[in-house]
């Protein structure tokens, strides 16, 4: 059974305006990045909505929310290729505002290809602390699972070990962590290999998203959140939505 995804701001928006002023800063790689291009498109669409693709925003109107990622980064080429710095130049622009700023860091799926997990520990580390020397509240995200699936039904997990050094790091520096690479195996092992494809950015296309998967998943991230920050924060529920996710059920 399927669920409308809409829902009336009228009842909910008065007690979510009484949150602190926030601002959300995203940093990643093309699995969080606003991709619309082949081999490009994460969730940050459905976490912080698009005007351009007609995304609903999963955050009450008006919350600042930037997503800084870029597709095929790691967390070094991100660095070096100056992404770091438009996103450091950012979050220190909401902090300045005297908004709450919440920055989400998501890699693995590109370092995993050149670089041992502790190497991008060690980056992770720097980026942690980078942002609290401005004044913002590192997040730390384990990445989106590949869509890829066994003959059982099962998803072939590649990106475990990185998660697994990112889940690390959240404890060595004592950061929120949002476990989106569980969360996400047990829900795309729930509905099965073909719904969890009909979130592909392209058929063949196992790693990104087309809009309805960026909504799924930013609507994942969003209720992680949710329940890292309990009340805090100015996102919209969604119980429709969050409803299928939790009880493995999909939603296109």
């Amino acid at each position: 059974m399927m669920f409308k995804l809409t829902l009336g701001l009228s009842l909910i928006l008065p007690a979510l305006c009484q949150t602190l002023p926030t601002s959300f800063v995203l940093v990643g790689d093309s699995t969080t990045a606003n991709g619309t291009e082949p081999n490009s498109g994460g969730w940050g669409n459905g976490f912080c909505g698009s005007t351009v693709t007609g995304t609903p925003s999963s955050l009450v109107p008006g919350t600042p929310c930037i997503n800084t990622a870029h597709n095929g980064a790691t967390t070094g080429s991100f660095v070096a290729d100056g992404f770091w710095n438009i996103s450091l130049a950012t979050i220190q622009g909401e902090v300045a505002k005297g908004r709450r700023t919440l920055v989400t860091i998501q890699f693995g799926h590109n370092d995993m290809k050149i670089a041992p997990p502790e190497s991008m520990g060690a980056n992770l580390t720097a980026m942690v602390q980078q942002i609290r020397e401005l004044g913002g509240e590192p997040v730390l995200v384990t990445s989106l699972t590949r869509r890829t699936f066994d003959s059982d039904g099962k998803i072939q997990d590649a990106l475990g070990p990185w998660a697994d050094e990112t889940i690390l790091i959240s404890q060595q520096q004592n950061t929120h962590l949002l476990d989106l690479h569980a969360a996400s195996i047990t829900y795309c092992e729930e509905i099965g290999p073909d719904p969890s494809h009909r979130l592909n950015r392209t058929p063949d296309d196992n790693t990104h998203l087309n809009n309805n998967g960026t909504i799924v998943f930013g609507r994942m991230v969003a209720d992680l959140m949710n329940a890292s920050f309990p009340g805090q924060l100015p996102i919209i529920p969604n119980p429709p939505l969050t409803f299928n996710i939790t009880h493995g059920i999909p939603s296109f």
